[in-house]
This record gives C-alpha cells, structure tokens and sequence, in this order.
C-alpha cells in the first residue's frame, strides 16, 4: 500500500473512505527470488496523462520500490500467509510486461467505486438516492468485471481479485460510519467535458449490458449529483498520472486507522459486492489489522 501526500485522488477518497492510502499493490521481486526480500510493487496503475490529452493507459506494472519514495510515496506491507501469497503471485502469472499482454488500467471504475462510496456519504440525508447510486455502482462494478476478454483494473480491485476474499457492502463504510463529504463542486468545465469523452471512449465497443450499466450510473450521478460526478471524474484523471512526477510535501505518517462501526440500518450490509468496489482501506481492514509496517527504504535499514 501506498500513501501519497498531496495527491488529488488520495485527497477525494480521504474524504469518502476515511482512508490515508490511495494506492496498493502485491509485493513482489523480478527476478523469482522468493527467499529473498520484495522489491518492486506489483499493481494496476496508469502511466501517464500528458498535458495534450493524450492518454497512455498502463495496466498490471511492477514498479521497483524506489520509484515511489524517490516522489514521497510511503510504503506499508501487511504480511500474508504462505497460501494466500502462493494464491497472489498465482494470479499476477497470468500478466506479461509487454504491452497488450499486461491488461489495462480502467478510469472508469475508479468513479464507480467513488460513487458506492459516496452512496454510504448519503445515507442520512437521501436514503433513496443512495440506493440508486450503490446499486448503479454495483451492476457497473459486475458488468465490467475483469476477465480474459477484458482484463481491466484500477489497484484495489486487482488486489482483491488475487487474494480472492469476499467483500461484503458493510465493510465499505469507513471508519466514521458516514464519510467526510466531499464539500462544494469544482468549476472546471474543460476537464469534465474531456472527461466524459474520456468515458465514451473506454466503453465504446462493449457489450450492451455493459454499456447499459455503464450508462445508467452516469446518468443518476449527472442528473442528482452532479457536484459529486464532477470532483471524482476531474480527481480521479488527475491521480492516474502522478507517477514520474514530484508530490507536494515529504512524507507523512498515517493516522491510525479504526474498525468502522456496525451499521445495523444499512441495506444488505451482509450481501457479497464485486471487488469493483473494494478500497484500499478495506483491503487492510480485511487483511492488516494489527500487522500494517512501514517499509523503510534500503538506505534507511539497519
């Protein structure tokens, strides 16, 4: 897992998750040494987003770890037992680093799991709003659930897939129950329009199911949440290109992270949801607690 300062994904899914981390990963080594120490972080990640609009959209990448702490990034592990991990690197097998045979970094699904996130924030005030936007989430999230025709991905869902626990709709309320909310829209009229085209873009050719879910969500969020819809999208492209460039600010430790209550009230809370909407922080809470560490970098050791 990743934590990174300053960082406009990382910012947005603070306020929705009550999460620090905006990024995860298996460990891994490149060189099939797995009696020795990882080394590079094994992810679903975008590569670039340059200034002209032009998008080249990473997939499942291994990245040496001082790629991150060379622009702040902190590292945290969490051990995994022997049979989890062998179910891991398992799983990782079936990626190349070559490209077509690495999968594909998915944008839109990063707004889906923002959005059942936000579902939780509306619980309180619009109860049937919030059904609506989960339950668009969810058939998005099952629609485009990853496989060999399409092997797309944002980090946590990668993660999840590999490991292979079940997630359930409770688990996703974050630690203060009800999120932080995500305050006032952003006017930024250039980078939503682009963004929707960005979108049109990466469902264009699927199948109609797909493209039904797809569209339904966008369509709730655009016509009810409009103020939501325009943060997530515009801070969602932001984030996927960060790496390669220097982050604001040195390196933080996280806050320490809590068990989110039991929310008796909360619909199906012990109903199965499809990895396309885990978090990271719901990635420790299921497999870190009590065992999260920092991984120091190698100048650092002693």
């Amino acid at each position: 897992m990743t934590r990174i300062p300053g960082e406009p994904l990382g910012e947005l899914m603070t306020k929705l998750d009550g999460t620090v981390f905006s990024h995860s990963g298996i460990a891994v080594r490149t060189d099939d040494r797995e009696d020795l120490p990882a080394t590079h972080l094994a992810s679903a990640l975008a590569k670039d987003i340059p200034d002209d609009g032009e998008i080249d959209i990473g997939g499942v990448r291994w990245d040496a770890f001082p790629t991150f702490w060379r622009h702040h990034r902190d590292l945290y592990c969490i051990p995994m037992s022997d049979p989890m991990r062998g179910r891991a690197l398992g799983y990782l097998a079936r990626f190349r680093e070559q490209a077509g045979e690495e999968g594909a970094f998915s944008f839109t699904k990063l707004v889906t799991v923002a959005a059942a996130l936000r579902s939780v924030e509306l619980r309180a005030r619009d109860p049937e709003l919030a059904e609506s936007i989960f339950t668009a989430a969810a058939r998005v999230a099952t629609a485009l659930a990853p496989s060999a025709r399409r092997p797309s991905y944002y980090c946590a869902e990668l993660v999840a897939n590999a490991y292979g626990r079940t997630f359930t709709r409770g688990e996703m309320i974050p630690p203060q129950g009800t999120g932080h909310g995500i305050g006032d829209a952003i006017d930024e009229s250039w980078w939503f329009a682009w963004l929707l085209r960005l979108f049109d873009d990466e469902i264009d050719g699927i199948r109609v199911d797909e493209w039904r879910a797809a569209t339904e969500l966008m369509g709730i969020l655009a016509a009810r949440d409009q103020d939501f819809l325009v943060q997530a999208v515009t801070a969602v492209t932001r984030s996927v290109g960060v790496l390669g460039d220097d982050v604001v600010g040195g390196p933080s430790v996280p806050e320490p992270l809590v068990v989110p209550p039991v929310a008796p009230d909360l619909p199906g809370r012990d109903d199965p949801i499809p990895h396309g909407l885990v978090t990271p922080r719901m990635l420790w809470a299921a497999f870190g607690q009590g065992t999260l560490r920092k991984v120091a970098p190698v100048a650092q050791r002693t």
